[in-house]
């Protein structure tokens, strides 16, 4: 069983003890009318239901903020840079948020592209020894 916590329009405090598997729980959950907390749950358990390791779900998540925070800006013929000086003006905190991760995701994206061509380059090389 999970609870799904949040607030009514009063502000007082509610959850909801939602019984079956996480994809029956998923289902049931409203979108639209989701607390936070709820969303929130909802997006951990669909993440357990996928063959994602830790890091591959971190790595996920903040792509997925940082898109989440340029889409309203990234839009027309805008660039990315354009796009984030338009943050930047709307929202200078969340600037500041997405400047610090963005330089971790990719250096954790360029280094798994590095690691997956060195094991194809090792398994190419044992390929070409065999008889």
């Amino acid at each position: 069983m999970i609870l799904f916590g949040g607030s009514n329009e009063a502000g007082e405090a509610r959850s909801t003890k939602v019984a079956g598997s996480p994809r029956r729980r998923l289902l049931r959950l409203d979108l639209r009318r989701g607390s936070t907390a709820e969303l929130a749950e909802a997006i951990a358990a669909i993440l357990d239901e996928t063959p994602l390791r830790m890091d591959d779900r971190v790595q996920l998540l903040g792509g997925a903020l940082v898109m989440e925070a340029l889409r309203p800006f990234w839009t027309d013929d805008r660039t990315p840079l354009e796009a984030h000086e338009h943050l930047r003006a709307h929202d200078p905190e969340l600037a500041d948020a997405i400047e610090a991760i963005a330089p971790m995701l990719l250096g954790r994206a360029e280094a798994h592209e590095e690691s997956e061509a060195a094991v194809n380059a090792v398994e190419a090389l044992l390929r070409s020894r065999e008889p």
